[in-house]
């Protein structure tokens, strides 16, 4: 379980240095710890795959993109 937000263009140039199609940030209390190849959220058929982890001072973040191929 984890909360999850849509990022913006602006953020999501500066912290990837490119614009993500369908970027989402997911915040967690603790970093998964199983290999994945793709995430899927609320029942969506959408895929996601990571981007980048980012360990802030409290939790754990993991910027995912949507897969387009």
């Amino acid at each position: 379980m984890g909360n999850v937000t849509d990022m913006g263009v602006d953020r999501s140039k500066n912290l990837l240095d490119s614009i993500v199609q369908g970027a989402k940030v997911i915040r967690l209390v603790e970093p998964v710890t199983v290999k994945w190849s793709y995430l899927t959220i609320d029942d969506s058929p959408k895929k996601y795959r990571m981007r980048t982890v980012i360990k802030p001072l409290k939790g754990y973040s993991m910027i995912v993109g949507e897969d387009v191929g």
